[in-house]
């Protein structure tokens, strides 16, 4: 069983309104469960991949074809990297953008190196990779 440490914070009164209402909205009970949530995904996110740990991540870029070949780039670098890319979903936003959500999994190292190669591609926007290890594998 572990032990639980109690803390204060102090925060403007329109700060905690709006925090209030940001954590009913997600459906919690309580303001120290959103806390607890909160610095989880704090520790996990800001946590240093080792080059060589074992990942699977999801990389989700927004891609327009408006862009003369932005398609084929990265279709083109989806092949060249299917060692890494388990598999992707299109997803079309309007007329000339799609969504693309790309699972990859393989070392830290090379999977970060793959998604920073998509996400600067010409013609490749909003893009947001989320990476977590694998552990026991």
């Amino acid at each position: 069983m572990s032990l639980t440490d109690r803390f204060s914070v102090s925060l403007d009164t329109e700060l905690l309104a709006a925090f209030d209402q940001h954590i009913a909205g997600k459906g919690y009970e309580t303001r120290s469960e959103a806390v607890r949530d909160m610095i989880r995904h704090l520790l996990t996110s800001g946590r240093r991949l080792e080059d060589g740990e074992a990942v699977t991540a999801m990389l989700t870029v927004v891609c327009d074809h408006g862009v003369t070949g932005a398609a084929k780039r990265l279709r083109t670098c989806l092949i060249e990297h299917e060692a890494v890319v388990s598999g992707s979903l299109t997803i079309g936003v309007d007329a000339s953008r799609d969504m693309h959500a790309i699972a990859l999994r393989g070392s830290a190292g090379v999977v970060q190196k793959v998604a920073d190669e998509i996400q600067s591609m010409r013609g490749v926007t909003d893009g947001q990779l989320a990476i977590m290890p694998r552990g026991g594998n």
